[in-house]
Parts: structure tokens; C-alpha cells; sequence
């Protein structure tokens, strides 16, 4: 990149950066669960919409989505990909302690850093473009509802990530730096089960709790014969009173595996393990596939141009005090144990991370690259603790390095179709002539119509 792009891309960058934070709090003040994410999009659309550009919201029959595209004549199309949906039940005050509502949604993945963070880097690029007069597109994508792994699977079927030529996006976790590795393939189904309310002194009523909980125990047991299958769940739904037999329990589940066959053959296995112990127990089985998505497949050619960026950028600007905060909440969460937080920057191209993220599917489409930033060690992801940090100052230079270099590398990218073309070339080498058919998540009539059933566990077909 010339000097002088480079100049004055950071320049811009800097000039809405006090906003990007600021909207670090303001979106972790109102923590929304996905699907329902109505204000913390509004929020950001209204960023958007102050520096100039247009807005279409609702894209892809998501209510919650939006996407704002900023053209110059003809180039590469860089995507952002934009999160902002919190988790459920992980509510905490920024304090280095757990007080807080614990019924309540909190932002313990950082969500209210990666919308505000990708979008600041989105505009700033974009300015860019049209200042400088390179000649391509910048896209802002809004994308709901990550946390259950639906909302990008829902947009990609609605086709708006067609004509993209390279996908940006950022993320806190334990190290900074880019990333060209991969991360394990997941899938989400609830299962309804139903029998008979009773008298719990009654033993020989269809008992829907017991059929799922023998249904989960029996799927546990079999789980040995895909190696590396790894088996979550709750129970959603699973009674009031131990005197009254439920007629009803509502098993959300999650697999995970390194590679997307096994994801596929796990969820199959188990839907047809527990529909067949549903039957021998004389319950009726209702299944729901939440999502299904293929590990996020890393990208060197794009991950070296985030590195080149962040190197420009350095690491995150904490101060003594942010530093002296982090280790008090550290220490809460890990007593005795030494503190610890990356300061440096790295590149991470080997290994497979272990989480699912659902722009899986899309990095094996388009080209995807992703930069992380730290939090220490000893605070736990999903987490109330991530959820303090998250509304903390001291969380906000991580995201601000992220956005910054994410901008630069998207002018990067403007500037040099020939990277794009390597980028695309390696996606196409690393696929190996594959048919990556796009997805059709099964529960977006739900989550369109009435989301809130979906986190209450009362949806019905």
C-alpha cells in the first residue's frame, strides 16, 4: 500500500474512533438475545446513516439484519461482517465480581465490540475509497443472531454474500493477531418431546422427562464411535413441580467436530437415537434443526495482509489502570493463578480453534479473513466475567487495534485486485473443486415471526 493510503486511511479512522467507542458502551448497556437484536441495529445503523451512507435494513427476510453498500467505479467488493446479539443469562455490572441480573442477557462474547469495531473499519474504508478515489466497493453486512449459529447461514441462503470478493470480520479471544486456521464445524437442533401429564405418583404415564433424559444419556453412550464428537445441551423446558409429570420437555442440543462429516453423522445419529428411545417409551418426538455450519476455513493470503495491518497498528493501547483492573477480575475468576494477557502480536495459521462460528460456511465460499484481539487468560469466554469486561473501558483498545488495521487492510485489498485474485486462488486450491452448496437453516419462520417463542421454548409448528 502507498504511504499516503495508508496516511490517510488512519487518518479517518482516528477521526471516528471516539464514536466507536462510544458505542462499545451504549450497545452494552442494552444486551438483546439473537434474532431480537432491534436496537442494538439501530444503533448501528445510525452510525452508518450520520457518515453518509444508505441503509437497507430487514435484507435476506431477517428483521434484524441490514447492509449498506458504498461503490467507486469498478473493483473488489470487500465485505464486513457486523455481530450484536448477546447471550442469554450472563448479565453482569462492569465490576471485577458477579453482581448483576443473572435472568438477564449479557454481552459475554463481546458482541458489542465486533458491531461497533467492523463497522467503524467498514465506513472508515469506505471514506477511503471514495476520497481517494480507488475503485471498488465496501459492504456493511449486519448479521444477527451468531450466538445460535443462524443468522449468516440465513442471510447466505438469501444470497447476500453473492458477489463478494473477500469477507472481513474481528473477534476477542486470547491472543492478538490474524488468523488463517481453522475452527471445529457445529450444529443446533432442539427436541420437543412429549408424553402425558400426570400425578408424579404415577409410573406408568408416557413421562416425556424421562424419555429425554434416557434419550441424551443413551446418544452420550454411542458419541464414541465418531471420534472427536463433542455433545452439549440443556433442558429448556423440563417441568415446574417433581408432583407433576411434564407433558412437554424441550432438549436444546449442540454438536462439534473438527471436520463438517462428522458434524453431519453426529446429528444424524442423534435424531435417529433419540426418536427411536422417544418410542420405546411411548413419546411422541418432535425435532427442529437449529443450524448446521462447516468449520471457519482460513485464508493465508488474506490473513498476511491483516498481519501487515496490525503490525502497522500495533497492540492494544491498555493503560496501568486498565491493565491493574483486568488482573482484579482475573483473580476473581482464577484465584492464585498468575496473570495472564497477550501484548504482542502474532499470526496463528496452525492448529484448529475451538470454537464454531456460523461464517463457517461462507470462508468456503468466499475468501475470509478474521483478526482477534486479547482478553486475559484467566477470564472465561461465555462468561459473566467476559460480560464485565466487555462493559469495562478497559476492554475498548483491543477492538479499536482490530478496527483500525481492519480498515487498512480493506483499502489494502481495494488497492490490489492481484491479492484478491491470490486469495481467491488459494480459497479454490484449499476446496479442491467441492460443491459448497448454500444452507437452509430450518427454524428461520420462527425466528423471523416471533423470535421471542424461540428463547421462551414456546414455538410451535
Amino acid at each position: 500500500m502507498k504511504q499516503d493510503l495508508k496516511k490517510e486511511t488512519r487518518r479517518i479512522w482516528s477521526s471516528l474512533a471516539g464514536e466507536i467507542k462510544h458505542l462499545f458502551g451504549e450497545m452494552w448497556k442494552t444486551p438483546e438475545l439473537s434474532a431480537m437484536e432491534y436496537r442494538s441495529s439501530a444503533l448501528l445503523c445510525d452510525f452508518i446513516e450520520r457518515n453518509g451512507f444508505s441503509v437497507d435494513k430487514g435484507v435476506g427476510g431477517v428483521p434484524t439484519s441490514f447492509i449498506a453498500r458504498i461503490s467507486n467505479g469498478v473493483g473488489p467488493k470487500v465485505g464486513f461482517l457486523i455481530e450484536y446479539d448477546a447471550l442469554p443469562g450472563l448479565y453482569n455490572d462492569a465490576v471485577p465480581f458477579r453482581q448483576g441480573n443473572r435472568r438477564l442477557p449479557g454481552h459475554g462474547c463481546g458482541h458489542n465490540h465486533i458491531g461497533p469495531a467492523n463497522t467503524g473499519a467498514g465506513i472508515a474504508a469506505a471514506k477511503a475509497l471514495v476520497e481517494l478515489n480507488l475503485g471498488g466497493e465496501i459492504v456493511l453486512i449486519g448479521c444477527p443472531a451468531e450466538e445460535i449459529l443462524w443468522g449468516k447461514l440465513a442471510l447466505q441462503a438469501a444470497g447476500i454474500f453473492d458477489g463478494l470478493d473477500v469477507i472481513l470480520t474481528s473477534h476477542g479471544d486470547y491472543q492478538n493477531g490474524a488468523l488463517a486456521r481453522p475452527c471445529h464445524a457445529m450444529a443446533m437442533g432442539e427436541f420437543k418431546f412429549e408424553g402425558e401429564s400426570a400425578h408424579g405418583g404415577i409410573s406408568t404415564a408416557p413421562n416425556a422427562l424421562e424419555a429425554a433424559e434416557a434419550a441424551y444419556a443413551k446418544f452420550d453412550q454411542v458419541t464414541s464411535s465418531i471420534s472427536g464428537l463433542q455433545l452439549k445441551h440443556v433442558f429448556r423446558h423440563a417441568g415446574i413441580s417433581p408432583g407433576v409429570t411434564p407433558e412437554e420437555v424441550r432438549l436444546w442440543t449442540s454438536l462439534r467436530h473438527p471436520d463438517f462429516e462428522g458434524v453431519r453423522q453426529g446429528y444424524q445419529l442423534m435424531q435417529e437415537t433419540f426418536s427411536w428411545v422417544a418410542a420405546e417409551r411411548g413419546v411422541a418426538i418432535q425435532p427442529e434443526q437449529i443450524a448446521i455450519c462447516r468449520g471457519y476455513l482460513g485464508n493465508d493470503t488474506v490473513g498476511r495482509v491483516l498481519d501487515g495491518s496490525l503490525k502497522e497498528v500495533g497492540p492494544p493501547r491498555w493503560t496501568v489502570a486498565d491493565i491493574d483492573w483486568m488482573r482484579q477480575l482475573s483473580a476473581a475468576c482464577s484465584p492464585g493463578k498468575p496473570f495472564k494477557l497477550h501484548s504482542e502480536i502474532g499470526y496463528f495459521d496452525s492448529g484448529i480453534d475451538y470454537y464454531g462460528q456460523d461464517d463457517g460456511d461462507i470462508s468456503w465460499q468466499v475468501p475470509l479473513g478474521r483478526v482477534n484481539w486479547a482478553y486475559p487468560e484467566n477470564v472465561p469466554i461465555h462468561h459473566w466475567a467476559w460480560t464485565a469486561l466487555s462493559g469495562h473501558s478497559a476492554s475498548s483498545p483491543g477492538p479499536l487495534m482490530a478496527s483500525e488495521a481492519l480498515a487498512l487492510a480493506a483499502t489494502t485489498l481495494i488497492q490490489s485486485p492481484q491479492i484478491v485474485l491470490a486469495a481467491q486462488a488459494e480459497l479454490a486450491q484449499k476446496i479442491k473443486g467441492q460443491s459448497i452448496r448454500k444452507p437452509s437453516p430450518t427454524i428461520s419462520d420462527v425466528l423471523v415471526r416471533n423470535p421471542q417463542s424461540f428463547w421462551d421454548a414456546t414455538w410451535e409448528r
